[in-house]
């Protein structure tokens, strides 16, 4: 038996998971999430701000005293498209090794497809005919399963993307929303999803699936495999984006309050997702790309 963590340094949040691998299983020990923002402004300046790299380093200096503390003997960092977007991801990468001896590697929109569907099989058995999702701050993987092959479609479009461009204020007004939806439709055209088995993971989707619990603590394995229909969905966002960030940190006290700027913009992505493939339901999933990036070594 092996202790690993995982690092993801994602374009809204970076997440920590420790686990004891054996035989290619995993015991899952830890899991946390800090909403850093790695990607605010990116869009802009092609660069990662001075205060979105504090934020970052921050969590990274706690999440490696949390390492140490729990005896890991291997550790793995990962970065997504926020660092594969930056004209500063260099600097960042040689900050990280300079500043905590971390070896930080920027992956591909394609790797992180595959580590993400390598995770989400890893705990459904026999797992066909699907369509994997993974919606992050700046970018949107697509796995999904032809002749028992995996392949991967990676999309520049996420949650802080959208709420900086689009919905950038909430309640969202008509004009903001029919725009985010034909940028929406711009991004993803063609594809035949509509008899495959949806299922969605990381921030944006558990973040929803906690919301439709009507859960008063996050609590990430009563989220794991709910089914949440096309109708819930769009009555959550029917709602959401009539209200205030203040009305939904309120509504919604298992929501991380810094998610609440970027759940709208999670929703209306889902719910065209949905609209567009005619998928009626998805599942929510707690095992991602954490979980992938161990399995890939063990």
């Amino acid at each position: 038996m092996v202790r690993v963590a995982a690092i993801d340094c994602g374009s809204n949040s970076t997440r920590l998971l420790i686990s004891n691998v054996e035989n290619g299983r995993l015991e899952n020990l830890l899991k946390q999430h800090e909403v850093t923002k790695l990607s605010e402004n990116l869009i802009k300046t092609n660069e990662i701000a001075d205060n979105s790299k504090k934020r970052f380093y921050k969590v990274l200096r706690k999440y490696l005293k949390i390492i140490e503390n729990n005896n890991v003997e291997e550790v793995f960092c990962i970065g997504t498209a926020a660092l594969r977007n930056s004209k500063n991801s260099d600097e960042i990468i040689d900050d990280v090794k300079s500043k905590f001896n971390l070896d930080l590697k920027v992956i591909s929109g394609e790797e992180e497809g595959y580590l993400t569907g390598i995770g989400v099989q890893s705990s459904f058995e026999d797992l066909e005919n699907y369509l994997i999702v993974d919606i992050g701050g700046q970018s949107t993987e697509l796995i999904y399963d032809i002749d028992k092959r995996v392949n991967v479609d990676s999309k520049e479009i996420g949650v802080v993307m959208m709420n900086e461009n689009f919905l950038n204020q909430n309640p969202i007004s008509e004009f903001d929303e029919e725009n985010a939806i034909k940028f929406f439709d711009q991004i993803f055209s063609g594809g035949d999803f509509s008899s495959r088995n949806f299922i969605g993971v990381s921030g944006t989707f558990t973040s929803i699936g906690s919301m439709y619990l009507k859960q008063k603590k996050y609590n990430e394995d009563e989220i794991d495999r709910t089914n949440i229909s096309y109708e819930s969905i769009n009555h959550l966002y029917k709602n959401l984006k009539f209200q205030t960030i203040p009305q939904i940190i309120n509504s919604y006290p298992s929501l991380d309050p810094k998610r609440a700027v970027t759940i709208t913009s999670g929703l209306l992505l889902v719910i065209n997702l949905l609209k567009k493939y005619e998928i009626n339901q998805l599942k929510v999933s707690k095992s991602d790309i954490l979980e992938g990036l161990i399995l890939k070594y063990f």
